[in-house]
C-alpha cells in the first residue's frame, strides 16, 4: 500500500509534475513536503499521498512520517458506503476527534514536535506546554522512545485554546497511530510489534476504537450524532477513510466561509443569519463578521445616494439628452433605469461591479482553525 522511502529525492522526483506540492526548508534545518492546495488529481501517486507533512533531515532521510492523505467515504472509488458495507477488510473503527494533528520528528538526537505544516505553530506550542507538565511525562518519554526507533508517533491534540468545531473542556493528547518512517507501515496494526509494549509501559492514552459498532450501526449513528465529528475506518492494508456527521458538517461549512468576501456575499444574499448562528454555536467572535455586514449596508446606501444625486442633476433633460449626458458613466445602466422608472437591482449591480474590489479573500480564521480545516 505504501511507498518505501529512503531519501527525499525519491519523493521529489515522483511529485515534480505536481506544482501544488512544495518542499520547504524549516528554520531548524529539516525539510517539510506538503500540498498547498489540491484537486482530484493531486494525489495520483503513492509518493504524493505522503505529501501531507512528510519531513526529511539534512541528509534526506525521513525524520517524520505523519498520516498519509486519506479521503472521505464516497470520495474515492471503492469507498462508497455500499462498497464499504460489502468489504471484509475493515479492521478498525475509531472515533474521529475534532482536534489538530501533532506528530514527532527525530532531529539531532531528540524529539521535536510538529503540526502538519510547521514546527512553530500555535498547536505545537500548546503541545509542548502540555508535555512540560510532569503529569504527562510518560507521554513525552513514549514519544522519545518511538522517535529514536525510526518511527513517527501521531497524536490528536484537543484543547480549549484550539477549538475547531466541537467544544473542548480540557486539554488531551491522544495517540492516533505510529508509522514506520521508511516503510510507512501503521505498526499498531501488527499485534506483535514492540510499540504495543511501549504504549502499555508508558500508559499512553489512545483514540477510542469502537469495537462495539458494526459498520451498519456506525453509518446509522451519524444522523443523531451531536458535538462529535464522526469516525475513521482503517483497512487491513493501512489505508483509511473518514466519515462525518451532519451536525459537524454544517458547522464545519460555516467555519470555512470565514473570508471577507464570503461573508459579504452571504450578506448580499440575506443568508448571513444562518452563518452567524453556526458561528455562535462554534463560540467564535462575530465582531469582524458584523463589521463586514455594516460595511455592506453602508456601501449600498452610498451607491444608492450616488445614483440619486447623479440622476437629480440631469432629471430635467429628455431621455436622449440624459443618455448622452451620462454616456460612459460607471453608473450608466442604473441611471437609465432610474430615469425611466424601472426597478434598480442595487444588490446585483453592487455584486457585479464592486464586491471584488471592496472585499478581499482575507481569512477571518485563526491559525489553528485554518490549518485544521485544510484537509
Amino acid at each position: 500500500m505504501f511507498k518505501v522511502i529512503q531519501h527525499i529525492d525519491e519523493v521529489r522526483g515522483a511529485v515534480a509534475h505536481r506544482k501544488e506540492i512544495r518542499f520547504f526548508e524549516q528554520p531548524n534545518g529539516l525539510t517539510l513536503g506538503c500540498y498547498m492546495f489540491m484537486d482530484n488529481d493531486t494525489f495520483d501517486t503513492k509518493e504524493a499521498l505522503e505529501c501531507r507533512g512528510i519531513v526529511f533531515d539534512r541528509h534526506g532521510a525521513v525524520a517524520s512520517r505523519p498520516l498519509h492523505k486519506f479521503f472521505n467515504v464516497g470520495e474515492r472509488e471503492g469507498q462508497r458506503v455500499e462498497q464499504i458495507l460489502q468489504r471484509n477488510d475493515v479492521v478498525a473503527i475509531y472515533d474521529k476527534l475534532d482536534g489538530s494533528m501533532i506528530a514527532t520528528a527525530w532531529h539531532d538526537g531528540q524529539v521535536v514536535w510538529r503540526s502538519k505544516k510547521s514546527f512553530d505553530s500555535d498547536v505545537v506550542r500548546l503541545t509542548e506546554a502540555y508535555l512540560a507538565d510532569p503529569a504527562h511525562a510518560d507521554v513525552a518519554a513514549f514519544a522519545h522512545e518511538v522517535a529514536r526507533r525510526g518511527l513517527t508517533a501521531v497524536f490528536e491534540l484537543t484543547h480549549p485554546g484550539a477549538r475547531i468545531v466541537v467544544p473542548q473542556e480540557m486539554a488531551q493528547l491522544r495517540l492516533l497511530h505510529v508509522r514506520d518512517n521508511v516503510s510507512g507501515a501503521y505498526v499498531l496494526l501488527d499485534p506483535d510489534h514492540e510499540v504495543h509494549g511501549l504504549v502499555s509501559l508508558y500508559r499512553v492514552p489512545r483514540v477510542a476504537e469502537r469495537k462495539d459498532l458494526t459498520l451498519e450501526a456506525m453509518f446509522a449513528s451519524l444522523e443523531t450524532m451531536y458535538e462529535s465529528e464522526g469516525y475513521v475506518l482503517q483497512f487491513a492494508n493501512g489505508d483509511m477513510a473518514k466519515v462525518k456527521c451532519p451536525w459537524y458538517l454544517r458547522l464545519h461549512r460555516a467555519a470555512t466561509l470565514l473570508r471577507e468576501r464570503d461573508v459579504a456575499s452571504l450578506t448580499l444574499d440575506e443568508e448571513l443569519d444562518d452563518l452567524k448562528g453556526a458561528l455562535r454555536e462554534l463560540g467564535l467572535d462575530l465582531t469582524e463578521v458584523c463589521a463586514i455586514e455594516s460595511r455592506i449596508k453602508a456601501n449600498l446606501l452610498a451607491l444608492n445616494d450616488e445614483i440619486e444625486a447623479a440622476y437629480q442633476v440631469s432629471a430635467h433633460l429628455d431621455q436622449k439628452a440624459f443618455a448622452i449626458d451620462h454616456q460612459g458613466h460607471a453608473l450608466f445602466k442604473p441611471l437609465m433605469k432610474r430615469y425611466v422608472g424601472k426597478d434598480i437591482d442595487l444588490i446585483d449591480f453592487y455584486r457585479r461591479n464592486h464586491l471584488r474590489e471592496d472585499f478581499s479573500l482575507r481569512s477571518l480564521m485563526g491559525e489553528t482553525l485554518a490549518e485544521a480545516l485544510d484537509g
